[in-house]
């Protein structure tokens, strides 16, 4: 029979609460109105009566109940400054971090029909440029690994990524020309 002693426990508690609830709720509301504003009064609240509820047992009796639910008040009062406090200094912080290119979609639009011209340039090179590129630019590895995976000296693979770097920026060139391939297939003139 625990389990039914259990229940009158639970039970218990929740009419304790119940009455604190009644009779202190307006008092706890109005010490944060008084403090924080219309905006944030019911929460901060709210919050009070939750660790009442989660504390129910520990809870003094009588004319001391009031007084630690003002200091529970006063800690969650003390808590939502100091988050307040953090994010007004994070958005300080990044108020001061520059922000990389102009507002509103036009530059991702440009800046996407760039990607695109360099990813059509790209693709008409030689499988072998091709493949040098996406792993200096792709995979950012250095010239000794890329030498190492390819079987070749770090002087060829220097060579070798210079010249499929020159062949990219004819083909980057010719993707606005009049009669190129990007032209041809539907793109500005």
């Amino acid at each position: 029979m625990a389990g039914a002693g259990g229940y009158s426990l639970v039970r218990s508690g929740e009419a304790e609460f119940r009455t604190l609830y009644d009779r202190h709720y307006d008092a706890i509301n109005s010490y944060f109105l008084r403090r924080t504003g219309l905006a944030n009064a019911q929460d901060l609240t709210a919050e009070v009566f939750l660790v009442a509820w989660r504390r129910i047992h520990d809870v003094p009796r009588g004319e001391n109940t009031l007084l630690w639910l003002y200091g529970v008040a006063a800690n969650v009062a003390a808590h939502q400054r100091r988050t307040v406090a953090r994010s007004a200094r994070l958005e300080a912080r990044l108020r001061s971090v520059p922000i990389k290119g102009a507002d509103g979609p036009e530059p991702l639009v440009i800046r996407k029909a760039e990607y695109d011209r360099v990813l059509a340039a790209t693709a008409r090179l030689r499988p072998a440029d091709q493949e040098i590129l996406r792993l200096a630019a792709w995979e950012e590895l250095p010239h000794d690994q890329i030498s190492r995976l390819l079987g070749c000296s770090v002087a060829a693979v220097d060579q070798r990524l210079h010249r499929a770097k020159k062949r990219l920026a004819k083909e980057y060139q010719r993707t606005n020309l009049p009669g190129s391939p990007r032209t041809e297939e539907g793109g500005r003139r």
